[in-house]
């Protein structure tokens, strides 16, 4: 594991958004990480997109969006909090990344964007060429073609929304270190949701990678060997998978649909 807790210090006197919220300043009390895969689970508005937000911005973690964490402009708030986050750290690593599922279009469309540019690279070299042998000229420009396209395919948002977000997973997680997202169910079916499961078991294994991930997914957060972290009255409290509202409510819809139905 990298990081091992999370915290405040010196929390600003004056009340802004986001030291505003009772998750966030609840932190002046360290919370633990005690598992490689950790979910922040809760309602929404309970802080955990922000606090994943702040974890990303006080790492300064690659993005997978349009823009990079520390100019971002929907993550000035979260850039705010990082200054006073701290994360304990046993190990430091400089591979991780922090993905938001809105923001996967904007990927899609560097990439393709980055394939564009060097195919009009290769044609300008190959219609203005008058030198020796262009093979040497275009091979670093094709090269770099190539590698984008294997790491990501050629049409990547030809894809389906989940296949895409998936191949980005298994294209990005290459080696130890902390892997930030931000509610991946919502680009992603049931099926595609166990696969992702699959994946984030398999990297911890292989390549000793570290997850944080919010979720509402009581399919996702069902990995038996994560730590659930649930947001709720304005603490952070470790919970069983069983124990979570989402779990339960989940659980009670699928046994008697009729009575919830009735109340529609």
């Amino acid at each position: 594991m990298f990081i091992e807790s999370i915290y405040l210090r010196n929390i600003p006197e004056e009340e802004v958004f986001p030291f505003t919220l009772p998750i966030i300043k609840s932190l002046e009390e360290p919370v633990d990480l005690t598992s490689n895969v950790t979910f922040f689970v809760g309602e929404n508005g309970s802080g955990k997109s922000t606090l994943l937000e702040g974890m990303a911005a006080k790492l300064n973690l690659p993005a997978a969006g349009t823009a990079p964490v520390d100019i971002d402009p929907s993550l000035e708030t979260a850039r705010t909090l990082a200054k006073y986050l701290s994360l304990r750290q046993k190990t430091r690593s400089t591979r991780g990344f922090f993905s938001r599922a809105e923001d996967f279009i904007g990927f899609v469309r560097n990439i393709q964007s980055k394939i564009a540019d060097l195919n009009s690279e290769i044609k300008e070299i190959e219609d203005t060429w008058t030198g020796g042998d262009i093979t040497l000229a275009l091979g670093a420009i094709k090269g770099e073609k190539q590698e984008l396209i294997r790491r990501y395919g050629e049409d990547l948002d030809a894809m389906s929304h989940g296949e895409g977000f998936l191949k980005f997973f298994l294209a990005r997680i290459t080696g130890p270190g902390v892997y930030l997202i931000d509610e991946p169910e919502s680009a992603l079916s049931p099926q595609r949701q166990l696969s992702l499961m699959a994946l984030i078991r398999k990297k911890v294994k292989e390549v000793n990678a570290q997850f944080i991930i919010a979720t509402h997914s009581p399919i996702i957060m069902a990995l038996p060997e994560a730590q659930i972290l649930q947001f709720k009255e304005g603490k952070i409290t470790q919970v069983k998978y069983k124990e979570t509202d989402h779990y339960q409510l989940t659980k009670s819809f699928l046994d008697m649909p009729e009575v919830y139905l009735r109340e529609l």
